[in-house]
């Protein structure tokens, strides 16, 4: 793993020694590589966070078409209405486990809007994709396969019905993008839809987590946000940076024998950039083990950098703002329910966030 924010930069814009895809490093796909998954997940393995050089650039050139067409800030109204609804469903007289009942279904419902899944269905597939958002363990994996296996046969009746009938929402984006007479197969629609809900359900749930955690730990960050709401967007990009809720990238295949920052690296190895590290990096920011609510430049990594930078990370903005937003409005005097007991932080490898989070919501 790299451990400064100059390495992690290096190995994310350096495609030339190392590659997201391992065929060139160990002569392996992703596929081959984990052969032991049924067979019915191998399409996922077509998305393009596992591609790179050409190939990569098709898919994300294909998608960014979609993505463009839905203007991010006119989300926030219905991003609003849908935070209002989870908290207008909260009892306040007791406790409240806010991760179960708010940061969680919150960035899953947003999907479900974003891709345009009918209102009558989005329980349905809430339901099914729930048990892949965050397994801790193989045994947690294992249970979530039955679901996977239900919303990937859903989604493939679901992108016929919306070529013969389109309706609103990206989903139909993608179903329609063409660059070049080149259109997105149904498996890369499939790898494409199922990554946007795990990737970008799980780490919007820690970004919005941890910064209430936050807010309710460093008095100095609730002070900035009371005294000028107007600064929400940069408190939302500290919290990424002093956090980390994605911790380290997905791992690069070394693909010829080479010396990176001093190390001998073999064709075949994995190397990882860390990205809290370079997060903390002292060469890169000034007092990092601050939360500094106005930090200004806050060059992070949160999001990854170079090509495979995170497509999403405009939405994973807006729906924190939104949630904290209204939160705290809402609940100006919340509080920790357990204030002098340690965090629940979650086992799951290269992900910082809390297991749960008790609150006491008070007006």
């Amino acid at each position: 793993m790299t451990t400064s924010d100059a390495a992690a930069r290096s190995l994310l814009k350096d495609p030339e020694r190392f590659a997201r895809n391992p065929l060139a490093g160990t002569g392996k796909t992703l596929a081959q590589k984990y052969w032991y998954f049924p067979s019915f997940m191998k399409p996922l393995f077509q998305n393009m966070l596992g591609y790179d050089g050409a190939a990569h650039k098709r898919l994300r050139g294909l998608v960014d078409q979609a993505f463009n067409r839905t203007s991010i800030d006119d989300m926030r109204p219905r991003l609003a209405a849908l935070a209002d609804d989870l908290l207008n469903a909260i009892d306040t007289d007791q406790p409240t486990e806010i991760i179960s009942q708010y940061t969680r279904p919150l960035p899953l419902m947003a999907i479900c809007d974003l891709l345009g899944v009918p209102d009558a269905e989005r329980t349905k597939v809430a339901h099914w994709i729930a048990p892949l958002s965050g397994p801790t363990s193989a045994w947690g994996m294992l249970r979530g396969f039955p679901g996977l296996w239900r919303i990937m046969r859903y989604f493939r009746v679901d992108f016929d019905r919306v070529r013969r009938h389109p309706r609103p929402g990206l989903i139909t984006d993608l179903v329609a993008a063409e660059d070049a007479g080149d259109r997105l197969t149904d498996d890369e629609l499939l790898a494409m839809v199922v990554t946007l809900f795990i990737a970008g359900h799980e780490t919007t749930v820690h970004l919005i987590t941890m910064g209430i955690y936050g807010l309710l730990t460093h008095p100095a960050a609730r002070a900035a946000l009371h005294d000028h709401p107007n600064k929400l967007p940069l408190l939302v990009e500290e919290f990424m940076r002093f956090y980390s809720p994605v911790m380290m990238t997905k791992p690069h295949f070394v693909q010829q024998d080479t010396v990176f920052e001093g190390t001998p690296l073999k064709k075949g190895e994995q190397v990882a950039a860390l990205l809290i590290a370079a997060n903390h990096d002292t060469a890169r920011f000034d007092t990092p083990e601050e939360l500094i609510p106005n930090r200004r430049p806050n060059a992070h990594l949160g999001f990854g950098h170079g090509p495979h930078v995170c497509l999403g990370m405009q939405l994973a903005r807006a729906e924190a703002q939104v949630a904290i937003e209204r939160l705290f409005t809402r609940f100006p005097n919340l509080a920790l329910a357990n204030p002098n007991t340690a965090p629940d932080y979650t086992r799951r490898i290269g992900i910082h966030g809390l297991k749960r989070l008790d609150l006491r919501l008070a007006r």
